[in-house]
């Protein structure tokens, strides 16, 4: 077994990648300059009409939206590296294992030792269970999908019905006073590693108590990437282009609007959107519509702008960045907590939504620049040499 070649990787893929990698720091960004329990609850720090429209503009059209895509992407790559195993006659199963537990590694060490907001950790797992699906049936793959990626819809609806028969709510929400806020605060901005350490820790533990719900639809992503390749959609561009024009129409018609409600509405109640009511049952089943079908209009946009010979050459970038998108992930993490913690900049809950633009700006368009120029030099970036390394041991290379 040996990695993608150059030659034989697909460039729609990498393209989409890199866009999903702008979309991903630009939703990051209020959890690098401030504390994970106000990333669902920016209105609890940054409440001037700047910061609101920023916010608002962000959760409508970016928020959710390339995650999504970034993890179907992961899943559609599932299904390359199968099909291509099987072509070949070669083993897959304990490759794959050894691929998620290095990624499960990697992501360990981001996100105790860099940031709390880590999704490579929650990839390597679902990986795992993605071979469960190797050889299923396309319609019972499908089938899964939709009920994985409902599940944290239905659960949240009976919690609501369950709250307004009177039963205790299961958990207290993130403390986003005033007090715990600045705590935090002082602590990234100021403290010493060893205390951001600790932080960082308790505040993963926080921000992961969702956990099933979160794994469950980032394994229906899973499954819906393997759909699309499994399908032919992206072998054959040109006899699905009439399909993909009417999915871009369709899911810009329905997820506009919809994430436009969702935000108007969360700024409205601003209520917290993870405890049961109907309110929140209500937006989620908005949410959850909305979120996937605009993500399905940008994928789909792009892959048909990447057709045009002019689109192509002002896209290439993005392909660069996407072919490094382990490297240029851990590396938005990396640039952007030495921005805002203590051991750089100190940033940390200075920086809100309007101001995070700039940077969010600026360091894409350098992991673009930086991208173009290491791949000149080399086929891999330095993590997905490590990540390979460690896959693969050292055959690979030869």
């Amino acid at each position: 077994m040996r990695p993608t070649t150059v030659q034989e990787r697909v460039r729609e893929i990498d393209v989409l990648r890199g866009v999903a990698l702008f979309g991903i720091i630009a939703a990051n960004m209020r959890g690098f300059m401030a504390p994970a329990a106000v990333y669902h609850k920016p209105l609890a720090m940054w409440t001037g009409t700047g910061d609101r429209v920023a916010q608002g503009l962000i959760d409508c059209f970016v928020t959710g939206k390339f995650i999504t895509l970034f993890a179907l992407l992961f899943g559609l790559g599932f299904a390359i590296q199968m099909g291509r195993a099987d072509e070949r006659g070669e083993p897959f199963g304990s490759l794959h294992a050894r691929r998620m537990a290095a990624l499960a590694a990697i992501g360990a060490a981001h996100a105790f030792l860099v940031w709390w907001g880590d999704i490579l950790l929650s990839y390597a797992a679902m990986g795992f269970v993605l071979l469960l699906f190797r050889e299923r049936p396309q319609e019972e793959a499908a089938l899964w999908a939709i009920v994985l990626y409902a599940f944290p819809v239905f659960v949240l609806a009976v919690s609501a019905a369950a709250s307004l028969a009177g039963a205790p709510a299961a958990a207290a929400p993130p403390d986003t006073g005033v007090e715990a806020l600045q705590r935090t605060i002082r602590i990234y901005a100021d403290g010493t590693y060893r205390q951001m350490l600790a932080e960082r820790a308790r505040e993963w533990r926080e921000f992961n108590e969702s956990a099933p719900f979160d794994l469950a639809r980032i394994l229906s992503l899973f499954l819906c990437g393997m759909y699309v390749w499994r399908a032919g959609i992206l072998q054959n561009l040109a006899a699905w282009q009439p399909a993909l024009r009417r999915a871009a129409i369709w899911g810009a018609a329905i997820g506009v609007p919809g994430n436009a409600a969702y935000v108007l509405a969360e700024q409205l109640l601003q209520a917290d959107l993870a405890e049961p009511t109907p309110a929140t049952a209500a937006l989620a089943v908005v949410s959850s519509i909305s979120v996937p079908a605009l993500s399905l209009a940008y994928a789909c946009g792009v892959i048909l702008l990447f057709q045009r010979e002019r689109w192509r050459r002002r896209l290439m970038p993005c392909a660069a960045v996407g072919r490094m998108a382990l490297t240029n992930y851990l590396l938005q993490s990396i640039v952007c907590t030495a921005l805002s913690y203590g051991y750089g900049l100190g940033l940390f809950g200075r920086v809100g939504p309007l101001a995070g633009l700039a940077p969010t700006a600026v360091i894409y368009l350098g992991q673009a620049v930086l991208s173009e120029a290491w791949l000149r030099r080399f086929r891999y970036g330095p993590a997905e040499w490590l990540w390979r390394a460690i896959t693969y041991g050292r055959s690979w290379r030869s």
